[in-house]
């Protein structure tokens, strides 16, 4: 990584880094292409991350350029074999493929999908905005540097949020220009939720603390005592929040006011999830948790080994992953177990033809939700990641180990 100093003569960190700054910013956008680079491009000078936009090919770079850019993106696409087929007896087609902006040996960090957009941010530092209608790239930016760590985004109107562990950086959805960034003033480690103008995290010191994003100002923050390591949880007006030792806080998320405390035996790898007035926490000490919003434990169910995978909640249902009896269906009111499939390893992440679609990072399956029988199990090489648009016959969009992102839409 190039030193940053206030030498007027440094260096671009780019994908060309024989390029230097001063007097080199024609051949610098001749040579970037903004879709396909497996490289992301850092500001020449100043402290605004570099944007670009556009098509496939660069109207100012040359023929060579191009065909090189056309190279890198058929490459990628071979690595990443599409089966039909496969896709089909799940229950979608193909509808794009699209390439967001992915440097040499990285992958993609978040998906988040909107809409208009799609927004893809990739491990080493570089966001970018697909258009959802037809998978081309509307924008990318590089946020900062690539040891940055982050810890997710969301869509606040126009705007995407970027998170790292102590700054928020603001960028426009049209354009991708970045329009404000500052600092926290506590070192953050979960993944933000939004509610009343405010985003609200885990901190490394145990302190659930919210910021207003249009304002670099904190507006309140709650002590856990511990570590907060796993995401919390938006539940109406209450966010909730588990500690490293098991200390649980629902907070209104509007004031930063208590409305409950609950204590379990141990932390969470799994993030907590909400429905039906409750929350629900499956924990390192195993057991599964429903805690009304005012700490009040609603049941309990233990398990024979810690649990580590977040729960899915849908229609009065809790589809929690466990080692020892498989998937678990649970009747989130009471607590009673529906049925457990022990075929079935990885989460429930939408619903398909009134079918319950299951991912564990290799293979996908479709579950009858009356019973949890297995209708349909396929193995899906050098698929990263799964996510739909919305819960119930959704848009679904794959993401490719080599950071390809494919939409497919749902067949009739």
């Amino acid at each position: 990584m190039t030193k940053v100093t206030n030498d007027p003569r440094r260096v671009c960190r780019s994908a060309l880094p024989a390029l230097a700054c001063a007097g080199r910013r024609a051949g610098i956008a001749a040579a970037v292409v903004t879709m396909g680079l497996t490289v992301g491009l850092a500001g020449c000078g100043g402290s605004r991350p570099a944007t670009t936009t556009g098509p496939t090919y660069s109207p100012g770079a040359t023929r060579a350029q191009n065909s090189s850019a056309s190279k890198l993106i058929e490459q990628r696409r071979a690595e990443f074999t599409i089966d039909h087929d496969i896709y089909a007896d799940l229950g979608y087609r193909l509808d794009w493929r699209g390439f967001p902006v992915v440097q040499a040996g990285e992958g993609i960090e978040f998906l988040d999908v909107y809409g208009d957009i799609v927004v893809a941010h990739e491990s080493g530092a570089t966001i970018s905005a697909l258009e959802a209608s037809n998978g081309a790239l509307r924008n990318s930016s590089q946020v900062a540097n690539p040891l940055t760590r982050f810890v997710g985004n969301l869509r606040v109107d126009d705007d995407i949020v970027v998170s790292s562990d102590n700054e928020i950086f603001v960028f426009s959805t049209a354009t991708g220009a970045l329009t404000s960034r500052s600092k926290l003033s506590r070192v953050v480690t979960t993944h933000p939720v939004y509610a009343a103008g405010q985003v609200v995290y885990g901190t490394a010191i145990g302190h659930i603390y919210a910021r207003q994003v249009r304002r670099p100002i904190d507006s309140w923050a709650f002590d856990l005592g511990s570590p907060i390591d796993t995401d919390p949880v938006l539940v109406g007006s209450t966010v909730a929040a588990v500690s490293r030792n098991g200390d649980i806080a629902m907070i209104d998320v509007g004031t930063g006011q208590l409305v409950g405390r609950a204590k379990i035996y141990g932390g969470c790898d799994a993030a907590p999830v909400g429905g039906d007035g409750a929350v629900f926490f499956a924990s390192l000490d195993q057991s599964i948790y429903a805690f009304a919003p005012d700490g009040t434990q609603r049941w309990r169910i233990r398990t024979e080994q810690p649990l580590r995978v977040t729960p899915t909640y849908h229609n009065g249902v809790l589809y929690v992953p466990t080692n020892d009896k498989g998937l678990r269906a649970i009747d989130s009111i009471t607590g009673a177990e529906i049925w457990a499939q022990n075929q079935v390893a990885g989460r429930v992440i939408g619903v398909r033809q009134g079918r319950l679609v299951t991912w564990n990072g290799r293979v996908a399956k479709l579950l009858d939700p009356a019973s949890g029988d297995v209708v349909a199990s396929h193995e899906l090489p050098g698929v990263a990641r799964l996510k739909p648009d919305r819960f119930e016959d959704g848009h679904l969009y794959v993401v490719s180990d080599g950071g390809i992102i494919a939409k497919f839409q749902p067949r009739d």
